[in-house]
């Protein structure tokens, strides 16, 4: 394999596992209140639905992340409530909502399959974006990355 080749496939797996960094941290910190949320890769799903769903509807990308977000920290409350307050099974609570929100995902994202949504702005860090080979690994990314 080319040396290119290589630098675009490490480029795409740090693009790529953004995401699971940011579910991982967010576990970690369910996990030092005490409780397991084992509704990550739901959350995921159904967030990510719902984030497209608004920039596509709205055409702001800005708006998309609020819903992504609204829509976790709403199932996140679910997650508390029942595990907390009304003291379910943390392993079945997270179980169910993984099921859930999976199955929920794929329903109502449905219409919005194969439709081509608004993208978030490229932005490389000037001066690091520059450095031999890690340069476009590591700063040549969107501004979520």
């Amino acid at each position: 394999m080319s040396a290119l080749l290589i630098a675009e496939t490490i480029r795409s797996v740090v693009a790529a596992s953004v995401p699971l960094v940011f579910a991982g941290i967010g576990e970690t910190f369910t996990e030092r209140a005490g409780i397991v949320n084992l509704s990550l890769d739901g959350t995921i799903l159904l967030s990510a639905m719902a984030g497209f769903a608004a920039a596509f509807l709205s055409g702001s990308v800005t708006l998309g992340f609020v819903a992504a977000a609204v829509v976790g920290a709403l199932i996140a409350l679910i997650v508390a409530t029942s595990t907390i307050a009304l003291r379910q099974d943390q392993v079945a609570v997270g179980f169910v909502l993984t099921l859930l929100c999976s199955d929920l995902s794929s329903f109502l994202g449905l219409p919005f399959v194969r439709k081509p949504g608004p993208s978030v702005p490229h932005m490389p860090v000037p001066g690091l974006v520059d450095i031999p080979i890690i340069g476009h690994i590591l700063f040549d990314h969107d501004l979520l990355v």
